[in-house]
């Protein structure tokens, strides 16, 4: 599981194992990745960054809000804890929406109450006081403006994001929306 810094695939398994089918490997490798999660560990604490981002791509001849009527992508909320400037730990889980009522409950689970959020300004955080957080809602500059140079709202969850998507694409080359939950979950 640490032969590489970015994980490994069940390819890469199956090659260092010398096993003949794929399915085993991949069958272990989540075996082996549900083994290291630490089933009850502390929820994050302190100051607390929360973001959501699409994990796959667009669907070729839609734009806007017709992209999420049967989306192959899938939606992720993101919540990093702040250290300093620095990032510490990560909870990241597989949404159906962007709703209050789907969202709230995550972060009730996922961290500790009395803690501070920050956000962007996305109305669906509107209710984290009434479930006992501070919240710092910020405007988050266009996707244009962050291209030129501009301060994300949400800078260690947006680098939390990047390192997602480039993890799932530099070692696995894509996983399915019905398996991501899984990857995310270690």
């Amino acid at each position: 599981m640490t032969t590489d810094k970015r994980g490994v695939s069940a390819l890469l398994l199956q090659r260092q194992l010398g096993l003949g089918c794929y399915e085993t490997a991949w069958m272990m490798l989540h075996k082996l990745r549900r083994a290291m999660v630490n089933a009850v560990r502390e929820p994050l604490h302190g100051e607390v960054e929360v973001d959501d981002t699409w994990v796959g791509g667009e669907q070729a001849g839609l734009r806007g809000s017709r992209q999420l009527k049967n989306r192959r992508a899938a939606l992720v909320l993101v919540a990093v804890e702040k250290r300093g400037q620095a990032s510490g730990r990560v909870r990241m889980n597989v949404i159906p929406d962007f709703k209050a009522c789907t969202i709230i409950p995550i972060l009730t689970r996922n961290v500790a109450p009395g803690s501070t959020i920050y956000t962007d300004g996305l109305k669906s955080f509107a209710g984290l006081v009434e479930a006992g957080f501070k919240h710092i809602a910020r405007i988050q500059p266009l996707r244009l403006e962050l291209r030129k140079g501009a301060k994300s709202a949400v800078p260690l969850a947006d680098r939390a994001i990047g390192n997602l998507q480039g993890w799932l694409i530099g070692t696995y080359h894509g996983v399915s929306k019905a398996q991501l939950q899984v990857y995310i979950s270690s």
